[in-house]
């Protein structure tokens, strides 16, 4: 597998229903040379392994099986990470799928490239409907040119388009910081990409669409019912953020944008609690309880939040819930 191009790390837990279509992505003769994808089972206990050994036995050059007990979505990204041998670095989840010809010329582009970030396109298909949206990079966002991450980072327009599913790495970086995620949990995808980006002092833009996202599955972690019911995860990533935020040694606008991405997850907690939770009183306690946390130990984040909080509170006071809440954003 030495002189890979690409390492895509593939978390997979019980996704037999759609790895196939995933794999098949993947299993192209144009890729063997370049691409190193990593099928990490993460303690499945349906026949997801055995559809990954098909794939590893028909494309070996392409696929390897890495078979671990469960740890969740940060435990197998971060069997990825390790087991990565390819110049750079990107996550897909099992029940994802790439858009195979795009990711053909991502690596060619890649082969001429170094650089530290790599964002593209995605596209979320409804598994319902089947129904696909683009999420184009904007026009007036310079592409295909190596920026200074520092240029970019304070903008939050451009930032929103940073995202798991759009980020490619170096795996060097990962490496040699050591980046690593929170294990048994939901919601570190967001821990990824503050942890991740924060390294990178080059990216660049591309207007390549890559990743397919099945979106309209209601267990989907970011579902509002399901932020609540794993709220105690929610409450994990933050607190981690938190202390990374706290400890690290970054300056300027490095440090503007990492504030500013702990800043949202904060928002975010809060929304959880005071709109989302529909037991009215459990949500205020939680919500009362983390910004006593914040107050304690993070009075900063506790400042720069407090606006938030009071708007949260008061949506709260007036019985707007998520759906309540899409209505007033005009989102649906």
């Amino acid at each position: 597998m030495a002189g890979k191009i690409l390492s895509i790390a593939v978390p997979s837990y019980n996704v037999s229903m759609y790895l196939e279509k995933g794999l098949n992505s993947y299993s192209d003769e144009r890729l063997k040379e370049d691409l190193e994808v990593l099928i990490v089972n993460d303690g499945s206990t349906d026949n997801t392994p055995e559809i990954a050994k098909k794939y590893v036995e028909k494309y070996p050059e392409i696929f390897r099986l890495i078979n671990k007990e469960n740890g969740g979505h940060g435990s197998a990204v971060n069997a990825g990470i390790d087991h990565a041998t390819g110049k750079y670095f990107r996550i897909v989840d099992g029940d994802d799928w790439v858009n195979t010809d795009n990711l053909v010329q991502l690596i060619d582009k890649l082969k001429s490239l170094d650089v530290d970030m790599i964002i593209d396109e995605k596209r979320e298909v409804n598994m319902v409907s089947g129904e696909t949206e683009h999420f184009p990079i904007p026009e007036y966002v310079k592409k295909n040119e190596i920026l200074p991450f520092d240029s970019i980072c304070t903008r939050e327009d451009i930032g929103s388009f940073i995202m798991i599913h759009t980020l490619t790495l170096k795996t060097e970086l990962l490496k040699t910081a050591d980046i690593h995620l929170l294990e048994k949990i939901f919601y570190v995808d967001y821990e990824y990409i503050v942890k991740a980006t924060c390294i990178g002092k080059s990216i660049i833009f591309l207007d390549l669409e890559i990743y397919q996202y099945l979106v309209g599955n209601i267990n989907q972690s970011v579902s509002c019912q399901n932020y609540v019911k794993r709220y105690s995860h929610h409450d994990q990533v933050v607190k981690e953020l938190l202390r990374f935020a706290s400890e690290s040694e970054y300056e300027g606008a490095r440090k503007e944008y990492l504030d500013r991405k702990v800043n949202l997850i904060i928002h975010t907690q809060y929304k959880i609690a005071l709109i989302f939770n529909m037991n009215r009183k459990e949500g205020k306690q939680q919500a009362n309880d983390f910004r006593m946390y914040l107050k304690t130990y993070y009075p900063m984040y506790e400042k720069n939040t407090r606006k938030r909080y009071y708007q949260a509170k008061i949506l709260h006071l007036m019985g707007v819930d998520d759906k309540k809440l899409d209505r007033i954003m005009k989102r649906k």
